[in-house]
C-alpha cells in the first residue's frame, strides 16, 4: 500500500517524523510520503527511521498556492530536500506564516477573546505554528468544541479571526518542485471548486502549468466521487494519486493504511516517483 500526504509535528501533525514512520509500517503502508506544511524540516529524520523499520520513504512537503477562489494545495515530491532555491522559498513561506500568526493573534486581542501566543505555542512545540494550533488552544479553553468548530466560527477563511498570509502562485509552486527534481500533485481537488464540472479546466490549465499528479484516492472521498476524478485524471492524462492526509490527533477520524488502490495503479506512481 501507498500514502503519499501525511504530517508530523514539523507542521500541524501530532507524531514526530520518526513515530509517524513507525506508525506508517504498522499500517502496512509499503510507500510513505511525509508532506508537510511549507517545510521540509522532519524530511530527513523521516527517511532514517523509514530506511530503519523497512519502509519506503519519500520526501514531500505541501504548498498552498495563491488562487483568486477556492484553496489550491499543491503536493511536492521526491524533490532534494536540500536544494539550496528551494529551501529559500520554503523560508520565505515560513516567514509570511509568522507575519499570519501574529495578526491572527492581534485579531483575538482585537475581539476580546482571551488567547495567548503562549496557550498557542504549547501545541506546536519548537515546530512550526499553524492554525491547528490556534484552534487546539481554543478547544483547550474551552472556547470551541472541537478543531472542526474552531475553524468555523474563528480560523476558517472568512471567518472572525482568519488573516490571509503569503503564497506563491500556481505555476511557481510546480516550478519550485520541478526545479529540485520533484513532481507536483494536486492535492483534495475538491478544495479548489467542489462542482466537478467545473473542476475540470481548472485541473487542466494547472496541467498545462506542469502538474504530473492529482490526488483521486483520498480519506474523505466516497467511491462515486473517486471514480469522477479518476476520469477526469484519465481524461488529463494525470497520474492518480493516494492520500489519507494523516494528522494524528488533529484528525482524528484519519488513519493511514486505509486506502488500497489497484496494483497498476500503485505501479505508475512508483513509476512517477523514481522508486
Amino acid at each position: 500500500m501507498i500514502d503519499l500526504h501525511t504530517h508530523s509535528t514539523a507542521s500541524d501533525g501530532s507524531l514526530s517524523p520518526r513515530e509517524l514512520a513507525r506508525a506508517g509500517k504498522a499500517a502496512g503502508l509499503d510507500v510513505m510520503a511525509l508532506t508537510d506544511h511549507d517545510c521540509a524540516k522532519g524530511v530527513d529524520d523521516f527517511l532514517d527511521e523509514c530506511a530503519a523499520v523497512g519502509l519506503v520513504g519519500v520526501p514531500g512537503i505541501e504548498l498552498s498556492a495563491e488562487v483568486p477562489q477556492g484553496q489550491l494545495h499543491l503536493v511536492g515530491l521526491a524533490f532534494d530536500p536540500h536544494d539550496p532555491a528551494l529551501t529559500a522559498k520554503f523560508e520565505a513561506l515560513l516567514d509570511g506564516r509568522a507575519v499570519r500568526n501574529r495578526a491572527i493573534l492581534r485579531a483575538f486581542q482585537d475581539n476580546a477573546i482571551p488567547l495567548s501566543w503562549e496557550e498557542v505555542r504549547a501545541f506546536a512545540g519548537d515546530e512550526l505554528v499553524s492554525r491547528v494550533h490556534f484552534a487546539q488552544a481554543l478547544v483547550a479553553k474551552g472556547l470551541a468544541d472541537d478543531v472542526k468548530d474552531a475553524f468555523a466560527r474563528f480560523l476558517g477563511k472568512g471567518a472572525l479571526c482568519y488573516r490571509d498570509r503569503f503564497r506563491y502562485s500556481p505555476a511557481d509552486c510546480i516550478a519550485m518542485v520541478h526545479a529540485a527534481g520533484g513532481v507536483a500533485v494536486m492535492a483534495h481537488p475538491l478544495s479548489l471548486e467542489p462542482d466537478l464540472a467545473a473542476l475540470e479546466p481548472k485541473i487542466a490549465d494547472l496541467r498545462d502549468l506542469g502538474l504530473d499528479a492529482m490526488e483521486c484516492f483520498y480519506s474523505t472521498y466516497d467511491v462515486e466521487t473517486t471514480v469522477a476524478l479518476l476520469r477526469i485524471a484519465k481524461r488529463l492524462g494525470l497520474v492518480p494519486s493516494v492520500a489519507s492526509d494523516f494528522h494524528g490527533a488533529p484528525k482524528p477520524n484519519i488513519f493511514l493504511g486505509r486506502l488500497p488502490v489497484a496494483p497498476d495503479t500503485e505501479a505508475r506512481l512508483r513509476a512517477l516517483l523514481r522508486l
